[in-house]
């Protein structure tokens, strides 16, 4: 392993339990597990990187994880051929501090655009029945007006994004300047003229960011749009780590001089003037002088803090929501999409979801996975259903309308992050309309000796940087208070 030193960051490159909760309330003493200078809880990568810079200047750090690995929202499927990623899926160009975590771990990266471009073309399914390109624009279900029926659903608001968004710097989306722009999407896109019936299918459904048009800012949808777009100028491109991004915080987790303490779930937090207690669900106390908790905000608000959380904190912790995420991944016996002459990509009105391919064996001609994205609806149908029967319904709404695939697809690995109770909620967080100007602040601001990271967190990144960028702030803030 390299030498360590500081990250290079983005502007210097381009510039619960009874047991715990009785723990918490009694009286301290001298009962703690291990003490430290910094107690991290959770192991994700904010959770893993802050720690990682922390151990860099001296200081000693205990990681402690509910799960039994690392990495918290990057999750790759180790199961399926390929490694596909449950949850981060790609570097982005300009990951300056991932990409120089990656070089000092000796993990290597490998192009992904050749992987990405591959997958062109879309397979529209409504109703169970595939619809053409060429007859969409006549098509009954197409509710665009005059001038846009020729529009595919999934085309129609990042067109309209594009052309408003007001955004110059990362810095903008959480601005003042930009507070008029803190509507609901739904709000935004009525005033253009949208009907209901546009905002159904070019927003509901599918919907990456939110459940549906009327929970989302447009600060956030616009901070995303230019974000995206700022990530594609550099010519580095996108990447993914070899055998898949899970392999990045577990490279973090074999470069600590202290091995993570996993099955370590957190129910409590206690502050006093001289450091912090962390009460886990066995009753087991880790002490620190300060804690750095990296738990999504739908995690946090069942940990009990001491003293507690108030004001615009708490109600920001109590009211954060996440994007509902359930994906399917499969694995295909056979090329159907050559039998009927369909791209395999879907984007589906049923369970589910949008359906991508991905090539990631060395074969770029080979699709080695094939994983469908349910989301809102159709995440909350499949998390009604057990896993097995959720699979079926997937695999039933695909074979329904290509009757090519039946048969030719194996359901081998699901998952929800909503039903898994270290994320809870889903897997990107979501800023309603009036939160941003609320919460903004304050969401993260520390607590006493506590303090908070996550890629909720980042002030101006998003992904796997984000993540990295809330680490590196938090451990620099708690480094000057040491």
């Amino acid at each position: 392993m390299k030498p360590l030193s500081m990250p290079v960051s983005r502007r210097s490159m381009i510039t619960q339990s009874t047991a715990g909760a009785m723990a918490l309330a009694a009286p301290r003493r001298a009962r703690a597990q291990t003490s430290a200078d910094v107690i991290v809880i959770g192991a994700g990568l904010s959770g893993l990187y802050a720690a990682w810079l922390l151990e860099a200047q001296g200081f000693t750090v205990t990681v402690l994880e509910g799960r039994r690995r690392v990495g918290g929202r990057v999750f790759s499927v180790d199961t399926v051929p390929g490694h596909p990623e449950g949850g981060a899926n790609a570097i982005a160009g300009a990951y300056a501090r991932l990409r120089d975590m990656a070089q000092r771990l000796d993990i290597p990266l490998q192009d992904n655009g050749p992987r990405r471009l591959a997958n062109r073309g879309r397979t529209l399914i409504l109703g169970g029945k595939v619809i053409a390109p060429d007859a969409w624009k006549d098509s009954a279900r197409n509710p665009f007006p005059r001038g846009a029926k020729e529009t595919m659903p999934w085309a129609y608001l990042p067109k309209l994004i594009a052309e408003t968004n007001p955004y110059t710097s990362l810095d903008d989306w959480h601005a003042p300047d930009f507070f008029a722009h803190d509507i609901s999407m739904h709000d935004f896109l009525t005033s253009r003229g949208a009907s209901e019936a546009v905002i159904e299918l070019a927003v509901n459904t599918n919907f990456t960011y939110g459940t549906s048009a009327h929970d989302v800012s447009m600060m956030q949808v616009y901070a995303l749009d230019f974000w995206i777009k700022f990530q594609q100028q550099f010519k580095a491109g996108n990447m993914i780590a070899k055998g898949g991004n899970q392999r990045l915080p577990e490279g973090l987790a074999r470069a600590l001089k202290s091995e993570v303490r996993f099955g370590r779930r957190v129910v409590g937090l206690r502050n006093d003037a001289h450091g912090v207690d962390v009460v886990c669900d066995d009753g087991e106390i880790y002490r620190g002088a300060f804690a750095i908790c990296s738990a999504p905000v739908s995690v946090l608000r069942l940990i009990k803090v001491d003293p507690v959380l108030t004001g615009a904190q708490a109600h920001a912790v109590k009211t954060v929501t996440y994007t509902p995420c359930t994906q399917v991944h499969m694995i295909p016996k056979s090329p159907f999409w050559e039998k009927d002459g369909l791209p395999p990509t879907m984007w589906s009105d049923g369970p589910a979801g949008f359906v991508a391919p991905f090539k990631l064996g060395d074969d770029l001609s080979e699709i080695t996975s094939i994983t469908a994205f349910a989301r809102d609806v159709q995440a909350a149908y499949l998390d009604s259903l057990d896993p097995e029967a959720a699979k079926a319904a997937v695999l039933r709404d695909i074979e329904t309308a290509r009757p090519a695939a039946k048969g030719q697809l194996d359901a081998v690995h699901i998952h929800s992050w909503q039903r898994d109770p270290f994320s809870l909620g889903g897997d990107f967080m979501l800023w309603a309309p009036g939160q941003i100007p609320q919460f903004y602040d304050t969401l993260w601001a520390p607590h006493g000796r506590i303090h908070f990271c996550g890629q909720h967190a980042a002030p101006t990144e998003f992904g796997m940087e984000g993540a990295l960028e809330s680490g590196e702030r938090t451990a620099l803030d708690v480094m000057k208070l040491m």
